[in-house]
């Protein structure tokens, strides 16, 4: 602790108790934390369960204020907001739990999760069982760039309008994060994840859970599902991965230069505007993939299949035949690359209506 306030002063601005009864078995309290606004180093804001949403602010400093739910007064006043320093070696603003004593906290916007938290290992955050302990994080960034790690185990994450170097990562929650600018992650281990108005960088990872990405512009998108579905419309972008391991890809009014889809089982469905496209590779294993082009571009279309047609839409596109069998189109120039490996399923090409 020493060490890190050597770097950083911390600050403590508030603590409001508030022991407003919001049922029969709920109080709460607020609760707040600061860094320095000399704070120049990636930090982090890290809570067990509840909801985080993160700001723009109107300081020159990080600050974090909870809204602590619990079933008692004493529960209540025993959450507290500290800063540490966390395994990745940031200065951190934690939420502390009283893990010494309990290791079960009850949240109704949770199934059962298991996870280690503040050095205890095995905390349980159940729908059932436990105390009702818990705080949502409203964190307030400065208007300038920074590099940020927002880490939510057990619940919703959201942020708007912030700039900088910033990952935002939740076990067990959705994530949904809107005009952001700069390099941005967004992981969860289970939930949906939504992005809309992103510049810069992005890569949305979830295990289990839809990707949906709506007016993307910048440099490179890459969405990684497990299981779910992958959904990006209006985006521009050197370069589009998408990757499911069961789900369908649709990507929609897309300008981009390299786009790749990956789905273990699932339709891809690829269109594609603009005039700086040169690759496509599409992949499922069970499923159909359909392009559509822009009606002036030259293309050279390769079908890897199992089992399947190809359909062509295009009257003056050429067939290209290996044996006695049509693999593909050449279509013009044959600028654009595409190549298409289907188990089963039909390759299908289409002018942009």
């Amino acid at each position: 602790m020493r060490g890190f306030m050597g770097r950083s002063v911390v600050v403590l601005l508030a603590v409001l108790v508030i022991p407003g009864m919001l049922s029969a078995e709920m109080v709460t309290k607020q609760i707040q934390r600061a860094f320095s606004s000399e704070l120049k180093e990636p930090f982090a804001v890290e809570n067990l369960v509840g909801d985080m949403k993160v700001l723009q602010g109107q300081g020159p400093a990080v600050t974090v204020t909870g809204t602590v739910h619990a079933e008692s007064n004493e529960l209540a006043g025993l959450l507290r907001l500290d800063v540490v320093t966390n395994d990745k070696g940031r200065p951190c603003i934690r939420v502390r739990y009283p893990l010494d004593r309990y290791k079960t906290y009850r949240y109704s916007a949770s199934g059962s999760s298991n996870m280690d938290y503040d050095g205890y290992h095995n905390v349980s955050v159940s729908r059932h069982s436990g105390v009702l302990l818990y705080a949502d994080l409203e964190v307030r960034v400065p208007a300038r760039w920074m590099d940020g790690n927002f880490v939510n185990h057990v619940g919703r994450l959201e942020a708007e309008g912030i700039e900088g170097k910033y990952l935002f990562d939740t076990g067990t929650g959705e994530i949904a994060i809107n005009k952001i600018k700069g390099d941005v992650v967004a992981d969860t281990g289970s939930g949906d994840i939504s992005a809309t108005d992103v510049n810069g960088m992005l890569r949305c990872d979830t295990g289990s859970g839809d990707c949906k990405v709506y007016a993307f512009n910048g440099e490179k998108l890459v969405c990684d599902t497990g299981s779910g579905r992958v959904e990006v419309r209006t985006a521009a972008a050197k370069r589009i991965e998408a990757d499911t391991g069961s789900g369908d890809i649709i990507l929609l009014s897309a300008d981009a230069e390299e786009f790749s889809a990956d789905t273990g089982s699932g339709d891809v469905e690829v269109d594609t505007r603009g005039d700086r496209l040169r690759s496509i590779k599409a992949d499922t294993g069970s499923g159909d993939v359909t392009i559509r082009l822009a009606a002036n571009v030259g293309f050279e279309a390769i079908a890897d299949q199992g089992s399947g047609d190809i359909e062509n839409g295009f009257s003056d596109a050429q067939p290209i035949v290996e044996g006695r069998e049509v693999i593909g189109y050449r279509r013009g120039d044959g600028r654009v690359r595409i190549e298409v490996d289907t188990g089963s399923g039909d390759m299908v090409l289409e002018p942009v209506p």
